[in-house]
């Protein structure tokens, strides 16, 4: 008896312990799609200062991410795709495919705006027809005409400059204070007819682009564009950016969105140089990539997230099947409960009743 009533006891625990246990088993670190709900194709992502993540649609709409839970900003923007988010909407401009939705008495920009950027002289927004720059509510077109696709700020050294990524005529360049003159060619070393469209900035100020042809850096403008490794010639990196590295105290780490999904390369800085350390690696297996190609790449804390039709978290996820455990464990409690000992109940005595 006493040994039935042990076996029991240590099933109960063994269920009780893979019962909670099953849902916080590690499962490796993976993309997993975290939404936004039912909202369609997301075509832009950004992280506001707050910790919040942005995301804008294909159908028009914007939606917010804050403490887990997605909600829909109300916002109406004509149901015209979503292609560029500068920050909080309402307070910022929202950039779409039918021109720019100004918060109320800002200026309007009716022409497809793919990026957007704010500097200390204006906002910059980036155009089918050109860089266009808003001062004191009107706005102007620097020049030259250009398909632009991405914008971006870097300061190295004492310099400030602003940069264009255009579709085929490789990058745009001009000092950050003579952002109203006419924006100059900036594409030695590059390939011809490149497609430019990402930047990012290392801790330093040397600046990456992700193009159709490969990753390339440099350390300012008018010196020449390298490539930054030679296994990624010829890949489209449709997103780069730059975090801290996990594994290298004080090091950084680029993150590559392309067709194939995400990867990831160290990097070595020092001075006016930028290396990469070791070879470009998939942050996934494919069972985990996205089926769409990353557009986007963003942090928020310790936080990555990618867009790719949806929107995505690279982070520790649960063990595949861990239900399969929790449910071992409520068997086992239920045959404990099976086999234990039942207690034997007083029999009366008939000359009492």
């Amino acid at each position: 008896m006493n040994q039935r009533k042990t076996f029991a006891l240590v099933l109960t625990v063994l269920g009780l312990l893979l019962a909670v246990a099953g849902p916080f088993l590690p499962g490796g670190i993976h993309l997993t799609p975290v939404g936004p709900p039912g909202a369609g194709h997301v075509t832009s992502l950004v992280a506001t200062d707050q910790g919040d993540i942005l995301a804008g649609t294909q159908a028009g709409e914007v939606w917010r991410l804050r403490g887990g839970a997605w909600t829909r900003e109300n916002l109406a923007l004509g149901g015209q795709p979503v292609l560029a988010l500068l920050g909080e909407p309402g307070r910022t401009p929202v950039g779409t495919a039918a021109g720019l939705f100004p918060p109320a008495g800002e200026s309007p920009l009716e022409d497809r705006v793919g990026s957007l950027l704010q500097t200390e002289l204006g906002l910059l927004a980036g155009t089918v027809g050109g860089v266009r720059l808003l001062v004191n509510g009107r706005w102007s077109a620097p020049g030259p005409v250009a398909n632009i696709y991405s914008l971006s700020g870097q300061r190295h050294g004492d310099g400030h400059w602003l940069h264009a990524g255009t579709i085929g005529a490789g990058v745009l360049s001009t000092s950050a204070a003579e952002a109203g003159a006419a924006w100059q060619p900036n594409s030695q070393g590059l390939p011809e007819a490149v497609k430019v469209f990402s930047f990012a900035t290392t801790q330093g100020g040397l600046l990456l682009a992700g193009t159709d042809q490969g990753v390339f850096w440099q350390s300012r403008p008018g010196q020449p564009w390298r490539s930054l490794h030679p296994a990624l010639d010829g890949r489209r990196a449709m997103s780069v950016h730059i975090a801290a590295d996990g594994e290298r105290q004080g090091r950084e780490r680029l993150w590559i969105g392309g067709d194939a999904g995400l990867s990831s390369l160290a990097l070595a800085e020092q001075g006016e140089t930028l290396a990469a350390e070791g070879d470009p690696l998939l942050a996934d297996s494919a069972e985990w990539q996205p089926p769409f190609g990353i557009g986007a790449i963003v942090s928020s804390g310790d936080r990555l997230l990618v867009s790719a039709g949806a929107v995505y978290e690279y982070g520790p996820t649960p063990l595949s099947g861990w239900y399969w455990i929790s449910l071992a464990g409520v068997v086992l409690i239920l045959i404990a409960g099976w086999i234990m000992p039942r207690p034997t109940g007083a029999t009366a005595d008939p000359a009492d009743v």
